[in-house]
């Protein structure tokens, strides 16, 4: 397997060359080949995280008793664990709905969005969006307000516009400059969208869990090889979102985050290096590449270092 760096077409951000919007840049805009040292990296974390499907690495977190999450709260008594990937994939739990549940959901919108796009009618492909976006609990018309607009923007040629998204991905050697937020955009709503509308069903689904649990597991993988910042593969730092939750970062290993300039391109780029990393990954360890993200999602609800006792 080869992860290729993405090639750079843009220019750096502007702030101290040693600041946080300099070194989110730097993370993702890597030359157009990585070197053989980064390649062997990444064919090692991909067995670390196989090993980790069947490992015995624990992992939990407390629920909020209130609010949406209230019933998987009453579910789980208050606190999710898992003991390896394989384990928190049988432990999945979206919306009161379980792997099977969900995957069939969104199977059938994935036929629906691929079979509308394919007839290239605008009117259903929209309509489906929606659903979508209703599926992912990404629906809401303030918070999602700029999917929205794009969606409405693009109506008449959104088929075009997602099957390019979709192959611009998937082309290890194409450049993401499209994905400049007005063109094409990327974000956790489009992430969803993107995924379901590939055909062969390789886009794993980027937010903010599933970067944060790839983050969890680099940065024990690092620790673990006493692997210092400035030897990680570029590929392996994995966008993180805001929410401290969400954060893997610990004293040795820091991540960029998934917001700032060229955060569309960005996030675009976080999804087809996921993406073809979990691929790898579950044919190491047999497994579906929906399960593993299905894991991810599970673990990276909350992968903040735990403070030292």
């Amino acid at each position: 397997m080869r992860i290729r760096a993405e090639p750079s077409r843009f220019v750096g951000p502007r702030g101290p060359r040693n600041g946080p919007v300099w070194r989110a840049h730097d993370a993702v805009a890597s030359g157009a080949h990585a070197s053989s040292h980064n390649q062997k990296q990444i064919r090692d974390f991909c067995q670390f995280l196989a090993r980790e499907w069947v490992g015995n690495r624990h992992h939990s977190y407390a629920i909020p008793s209130r609010g949406k999450l209230s019933a998987w709260s009453r579910a789980v008594d208050g606190k999710w664990m898992a003991v390896g990937l394989a384990d928190a994939a049988s432990k999945y739990a979206r919306n009161g709905k379980s792997f099977s549940e969900n995957k069939a959901e969104s199977d059938r919108l994935a036929a629906d969005l691929q079979s509308a796009i394919y007839r290239n009618s605008s009117k259903d492909v929209c309509y489906i969006l929606r659903a979508i976006m209703h599926w992912g609990g990404v629906d809401n018309k303030h918070r999602q307000k700029r999917t929205f607009e794009w969606i409405e923007r693009n109506a008449d040629e959104v088929s075009y516009k997602l099957s390019s998204a979709v192959n611009l991905i998937k082309d290890e050697w194409a450049p993401l400059d499209s994905f400049d937020g007005v063109d094409l955009i990327m974000n956790s709503t489009m992430t969803k969208i993107v995924s379901l509308a590939d055909p062969e069903q390789k886009l794993v689904i980027y937010d903010g869990r599933i970067g944060g649990a790839l983050g969890f597991f680099v940065a024990r993988f690092a620790e673990e090889r006493e692997i210092h910042q400035y030897d990680l593969a570029d590929q392996l730092l994995f966008a993180r979102d805001r929410e401290t939750k969400r954060s893997p970062e610990t004293k040795r290993i820091h991540f960029p985050v998934l917001f700032g300039q060229a955060r569309d391109r960005c996030h675009a780029l976080m999804v087809r290096w996921a993406s073809q990393l979990i691929w790898q990954v579950a044919k190491e360890c047999r497994a579906s590449p929906r399960e593993i993200e299905a894991a991810l999602f599970m673990w990276g609800y909350n992968v903040a270092e735990k403070p030292d006792k």
